[in-house]
């Protein structure tokens, strides 16, 4: 078998082909290196991310959790404030409606008004409690000055005395009590009936020295007081 002849092939190669070749390489060598550093760069940072978005709403949480505790306070102050001015309002309801008892119209034509004792039985049978008021009848603000002077009638031995609750004016042991008010008083003493004696009227008299002078007078039954205590309590 014959052989063929061998031939001689020759190409034309470029003077910087192999540089070529090798900068081509270097290329694509350092795009792998970067694509590389980059995604590693991008793994390492997400968890840092995640760590500023963590501290951040943690931060808002605190500040939102405070904010809540700084509501419930005010919260709180108002109630209590709401509660006051209730518990102000229903005292000053109590106190117009007495007034309203106390200085409804009268037919009379006197400035002030000598209003009905009460009586009250103490813990000693032979002492009794007495409260009166003395208003004014008439709409204005003048001061009116003068004294009540308080007195039991009955029968029997000595005298009753009264004594004023506060003992603040050694007058009122005879039963003597100053008056000054520019709407109302109330006055309470302790009466103290001696033995064998039977009240059977309470005798008041109002004289006024300011700003007009005048002299009222009041009778009471002394058993119609002590009924009209009863029927309170019950």
């Amino acid at each position: 078998m014959s052989r063929l002849p061998h031939r001689t092939v020759v190409k034309r190669v470029h003077p910087h082909a192999g540089r070529w070749r090798l900068l081509a390489a270097m290329l694509v060598a350092s795009g792998c290196v970067a694509t590389g550093v980059w995604w590693g760069q991008r793994l390492t940072g997400a968890p840092v991310l995640l760590n500023d978005q963590s501290a951040a709403m943690r931060d808002q949480i605190s500040q939102l959790r405070l904010q809540a505790e700084a509501d419930q306070q005010t919260l709180n102050e108002l109630r209590d404030d709401l509660r006051g001015q209730a518990g102000d309002i229903a005292a000053l309801e109590d106190m117009l409606a007495f007034y309203r008892a106390v200085l409804a119209p009268e037919e009379t034509d006197a400035p002030v008004v000598i209003r009905s004792p009460a009586l009250v039985k103490m813990s000693d049978a032979s002492r009794w409690r007495l409260s009166m008021v003395v208003h004014r009848s008439e709409e204005g603000d003048t001061v009116y000055r003068g004294q009540l002077i308080v007195s039991v009638r009955g029968k029997g031995a000595g005298e009753p005395k009264l004594t004023l609750l506060s003992e603040v004016d050694s007058a009122a042991t005879s039963g003597v009590f100053p008056l000054r008010f520019r709407y109302l008083q109330e006055l309470q003493a302790v009466i103290s009936l001696p033995e064998a004696f039977l009240p059977e009227t309470i005798e008041s008299v109002v004289t006024l020295t300011g700003p007009v002078r005048r002299t009222l007078r009041r009778s009471d039954r002394w058993q119609d007081l002590v009924n009209s205590g009863l029927d309170a309590q019950l």
